[in-house]
């Protein structure tokens, strides 16, 4: 139990901001409580629902599945600790299952409790349950094998009650685990109602690990599987990949096709996908559409994704994967993600000198050839491709100001590839004319803004805040940020930008948004600690905003800012 509330803040930024979050400047304690309160205001209708209309978890996640049989991309359960860590559905066994030794804690109390539920103590055990601090991921299995051992002391058809009961009326996520893991060695396969209720709990990212584990036991348990993995895109989806089997090629293609895509990292599932479907017998095709080849390089890109769990350096034929990879992406190339994967590979076989090193040769052969640039400079046009022009030396930033020219505010996250401060007061100019800058001000509160499309003029403006103060650096193909960022997304060494862009400085730190405001205020420090003097007008601007500032910490920092 110590070790996740520990931990929690470390593991939340490895798993949920890993490959985004590294070093920007960014509010620390106050703002940290501004955010976990902004979490907590996005979970106040379903707590209503659970508290006030009585709702179950269970009927929360029953009333919320969509006619295509999902769960909303932005469904969560409450909190379980509405004052703790905001961990997304999932990611607390995640983080346990994939990166925390395994630490089996005590089970005394669970004992206790199955003796009273085994006695018909239902009520009592509830309330103990309910009462009891703690997190089922690191106690099934002691309590599975316990409880097996001890199977002719218990009475197992009151076990059985109790915990079917449960599923559908308990409002506590750990109960409700704890029923799931007793529920995995009771026979259900004539249990048709609980088990569509198994089936349902599934869908919440939280449950689904729980949930497979009770589907694999029936006879069709492979198709039940499937079907749930169609249906989960984050931590579910991961849990899916492991206990689904390749039985078919509708199954082999769904993963080739599927399987890496979640809401979390692709390359939790990468290596078991490449596994799985056995990637090199795919790439041994003779025919092989675009498409598939695009899917494939996804799935190249996810394995050698290290970062966060190891990918293709534990593939026995790993050199074979990469020779059949190239051979094919000679002919079959065209797409971003198949330039991102020929670019990794080379960088990965110069920092593996066990692999053939004149697999670099292909690598080059393939990006320096005429075909490659030209398809990278159509991609430009399009939005897309920045690093890989980057990477191949093509000037960028002209094609950044046409597309902004021609599609204002679509996609915010390509500023961070401008280099030139030319180009920079070109963009600048360009930014202040699309958008309505009075709009964005309003009363200083301690919320954060959501990154949607209804708040694109708000992500620009920050966006190109953070770009001014040489903020939002980049790792790899990534822009490091406090949100996803588009994959073309990338930033060399910091080039001057000090004075440029006042008027969207000042729009920031009239932001009704604490983030922005922060962002805002690391700029103009930025500049300052170069020689910056503040103009007139933002220190006007400063002073104003102190008057009015509801974030104690960015007070001091503006007062700091004037000295």
């Amino acid at each position: 139990m110590e070790i996740f509330k520990k931990f929690g803040l470390i593991l939340i930024l490895v798993l949920e901001i890993i490959a985004f979050l590294k070093c920007i400047k960014k509010p620390k304690k106050t703002s940290k409580e501004n955010l976990i309160e902004n979490e907590k205001e996005d979970f106040e209708n379903k707590k209503e629902d659970l508290e006030n209309k009585n709702l179950s978890i269970f009927e929360l996640i029953e009333i919320s599945i969509q006619p295509n049989g999902e769960l909303p991309e932005d469904f969560k359960l409450p909190p379980k600790d509405p004052n703790g860590v905001p961990w997304a559905d999932g990611a607390l066994d995640g983080v346990c299952i994939y990166h925390l030794v395994e630490n089996e804690e005590d089970i005394e109390p669970l004992k206790n409790i199955v003796f009273q539920i085994s006695e018909g103590k239902f009520e009592e055990a509830q309330n103990n349950l309910e009462n009891l601090d703690f997190f089922m991921i690191s106690r099934r299995d002691s309590l599975l094998n316990w409880i097996i051992q001890e199977q002719k002391q218990i009475n197992i058809d009151n076990l059985c009650e109790f915990t079917i009961s449960q599923l559908s009326t308990s409002k506590n996520i750990e109960v409700i685990k704890f029923c799931l893991c007793v529920l995995e060695i009771i026979k259900l396969e004539t249990e048709k109602d609980t088990i569509e209720k198994v089936k349902i709990l599934a869908l919440s990212d939280e449950f689904t690990l729980y949930c497979l584990n009770i589907l694999k036991n029936l006879k069709n348990s492979n198709e039940e599987i499937f079907e749930i993995a169609k249906k989960v895109k984050g931590w579910g989806r991961i849990y899916s990949i492991k206990y689904l089997k390749v039985t078919n090629d509708e199954i082999k293609e769904w993963i080739l096709e599927e399987g890496c895509h979640n809401y979390i990292i692709p390359a939790y599932t990468a290596y078991t996908c490449a596994k799985k479907i056995n990637l090199v017998e795919i790439l041994n095709e003779d025919k092989i559409s675009s498409k598939k080849f695009n899917d494939i390089s996804y799935l190249m890109n996810a394995l050698l994704d290290e970062e966060a769990i190891t990918g293709i350096s534990n593939l026995e034929d790993r050199e074979l994967l990469i020779e059949r990879y190239l051979e094919k992406a000679k002919t079959l190339a065209s797409a971003e993600e198949d330039y991102y994967a020929i670019i990794t590979l080379k960088e990965y076989i110069k920092n593996n000198k066990e692999i053939n090193n004149e697999l670099i040769k292909i690598c080059d052969e393939i990006l320096n050839s005429e075909k490659t640039r030209n398809i990278v400079k159509e991609l430009l046009k399009e939005g897309y491709g920045y690093n890989i022009a980057k990477y191949l030396g093509i000037d960028i930033d002209k094609y950044i100001l046409e597309y902004l020219q021609d599609n204002p505010l679509k996609n915010p996250y390509i500023v961070f590839n401008i280099s030139e401060r030319e180009n920079m007061e070109k963009l600048v100019s360009l930014i202040e004319k699309k958008l309505t800058l009075e709009k964005l001000e309003g009363v200083p509160t301690d919320k954060f803004y959501s990154k949607n499309e209804k708040n694109k003029e708000y992500i620009f403006l920050d966006t190109i805040i953070k770009k001014l103060g040489n903020f939002g650096r980049t790792e790899g193909k990534f822009v490091v940020s406090v949100y996803p960022v588009d994959p073309t997304a990338s930033m060399d060494e910091p080039e001057n930008y000090i004075g440029i862009g006042e008027n969207l400085i000042i729009c920031a730190l009239n932001s009704p948004y604490v983030d922005i405001r922060y962002n805002a205020v690391n700029t103009l420090e930025s500049w300052k600690e170069k020689g910056y003097i503040l103009s007139n007008e933002i220190i006007e601007n400063i002073k104003k905003l102190e008057k009015l500032e509801v974030d104690e910490e960015l007070k001091i920092k503006l007062n700091e800012l004037l000295k």
